[in-house]
């Protein structure tokens, strides 16, 4: 049973002068956000096999503070394409998904939010209410399906968990 794992960037510094938004890189509380959001993934017990991560700058350090926690040695994508995304990551699972089991998508809001939203097939309980209100930094949605990544769509996965790491 294929398995997504939404994790949005932990917090990242204020666009500085001059500087992108692609290059805006973690804050000393994003850094320890991210690298307890890897615990949490860890003590859920997921087994990552394929990492989809947007190439900026915010959710390579993400990734980077989280995999240290995980178990196993996932393939690693870092891919333009969902720093570009406004509407939905859909697509892009669905082209990249290939056979992986689980997926770990680090990915920025809104559109990791919708994208969750989309996806899921019933919001209705406390974390999918939570979840269709707001999508935290370094939170992570988890959620499953019964078929292949080429053959997702909207409204097709089912909500496991909601989770944002505690703050210290």
């Amino acid at each position: 049973m294929p398995r997504l794992i939404l994790l949005r960037h932990a917090k990242a510094e204020r666009l500085p002068s001059g500087g992108t938004d692609h290059g805006r890189a973690l804050t000393n509380s994003g850094r320890k956000d991210s690298a307890a959001a890897g615990k949490l993934i860890a003590e859920r017990g997921e087994k990552v096999d394929l990492v989809l991560s947007s190439d900026s700058r915010r959710t390579r350090e993400t990734w980077e503070g989280a995999a240290p926690h995980l178990t196993g040695k996932p393939e690693v994508r870092m891919l333009r394409t969902l720093y570009d995304a406004s509407d939905s990551y859909l697509a892009i699972l669905k082209a990249e998904g290939g056979d992986a089991e689980t997926i770990l998508l680090v990915g920025h809001n809104p559109t990791i939010q919708r994208t969750a939203v989309t996806l899921a097939a019933d919001m209705s309980s406390r974390d999918g209410k939570i979840l269709a209100d707001r999508f935290p930094k370094s939170a992570l949605a988890v959620l499953d399906f019964d078929g292949a990544w080429e053959t997702l769509r909207p409204h097709q996965m089912r909500l496991v968990a909601f989770e944002a790491p505690e703050r210290d």
